[in-house]
């Protein structure tokens, strides 16, 4: 049963509260116009309009205020993308790791997984359309700042996951293209995800816009759904507690409910953070993407109904919506702007993966 669109007039947030399988009901959730007291210090607000270079060394004030962080990379960009033709066996990543200086050097996917230590979080950022590989790179390493700065002093593993969103051709055919490429890249990242669960990893996906498609297909995919009509090889994972974060995702508004094409991606969630912003000029447009009318998105603030999680119970979220504060943008690093605070909302999200693993 659908239920009406989530429509939150102000800068106002839902706070954590359980969601119950096919319903955004009242009594589920608070609404919170301030806190009582702050969750987490106050931190310096960090510049983010710096400019994008196509230099692959990206300025070390750039790359890493927490030292004993691992900023990984993990590239796509020279795998097929036709989902018909995608290696779900043994996916051959390209993998570099930076350097606190922001130098990446070369990196083998055993390397990476040796590094990766129970307890301790991995975050995997994914972007969104249009981005070259050095522009992923330094956005990723932007939202690791603004993250890091407000969360707490555990390491963490940080992951960029590079996947090939840059414009090729007309930008009517070109963004059809890449809304295809984001099912191959969900099996790739379910894929990862599944090693990750194998060694009890506490892992947080945050993705924007059309990464926020590729982070709830994985969770879909690891749970056993198809996606483009593949399916993993492997035996299904459910209930892996998987914290999501979401900005402005593209992400079809009823996907996520019961029967729908990422159904399954709510068994292996644990919190879900939405932000979203009901001016979006970009998400306004959605229903060009397959040329249905009245088709829109998640980001656009018009999230409908849930399927449960394995055990029929419902996912933990909070929602805000940042128009009051960005207006009609559809610009990430607008999110990031103290008015909006992504990047506190975000690295709560970590902490919490931290306490509740």
């Amino acid at each position: 049963m659908k239920i009406p669109a989530l429509l939150i007039s102000s800068c106002l947030t839902i706070a954590l509260g359980m969601v119950p399988a096919g319903s955004f009901a009242d009594e589920a959730v608070r609404v919170d116009e301030e806190r009582s007291e702050p969750m987490l210090a106050e931190a310096t607000p960090v510049p983010i309009g710096l400019p994008v270079s196509d230099d692959a060394t990206v300025e070390a004030s750039v790359a890493c205020p927490h030292a004993a962080d691992r900023i990984w990379i993990i590239n796509t960009r020279r795998m097929t993308s036709n989902v018909c033709y995608a290696d779900l066996e043994q996916p051959q990543f390209s993998i570099s790791r930076l350097s606190p200086n922001g130098c990446a050097t070369s990196s083998s996917f055993d390397e990476y997984q040796n590094e990766l230590v129970p307890g301790r979080t991995t975050a995997i950022y994914v972007h969104g359309y249009r981005f070259k590989s050095s522009e992923a790179t330094r956005r990723g390493l932007l939202v690791h700042r603004q993250v890091a700065h407000r969360r707490g002093p555990d390491p963490i593993d940080w992951v960029i996951w590079s996947w090939p969103s840059e414009k090729e051709t007309f930008i009517g055919h070109d963004i059809r293209e890449k809304a295809k490429y984001t099912d191959t890249q969900g099996l790739y990242l379910a894929w990862l995800l599944k090693k990750h669960v194998a060694k009890s990893v506490p892992t947080t996906l945050i993705g924007y816009s059309f990464g926020g498609r590729v982070v709830t297909g994985s969770l879909h995919a690891l749970a056993g759904g198809s996606l483009g009509g593949r399916s993993l090889p492997c035996d299904p994972i459910v209930n892996a507690r998987i914290d999501v974060g979401l900005v402005a995702p593209a992400i079809e508004k009823d996907w996520l409910a019961p029967c729908q094409y990422h159904a399954l991606a709510t068994s292996n969630m644990d919190q879900l953070l939405l932000l979203y912003n009901q001016r979006d000029s970009v998400l306004k447009r959605y229903w060009l993407l397959d040329r249905v009318r009245g088709s829109m998105a998640i980001g656009f603030g018009q999230l409908q109904s849930f399927a449960p999680r394995s055990d029929g119970s419902g996912i933990w979220l909070r929602a805000r919506d940042c128009s009051p504060s960005i207006g009609s943008t559809h610009d990430e690093l607008d999110y990031y702007h103290p008015q909006c605070s992504a990047g506190t909302e975000m690295a709560l999200l970590l902490n919490d993966a931290l306490i509740h693993h």
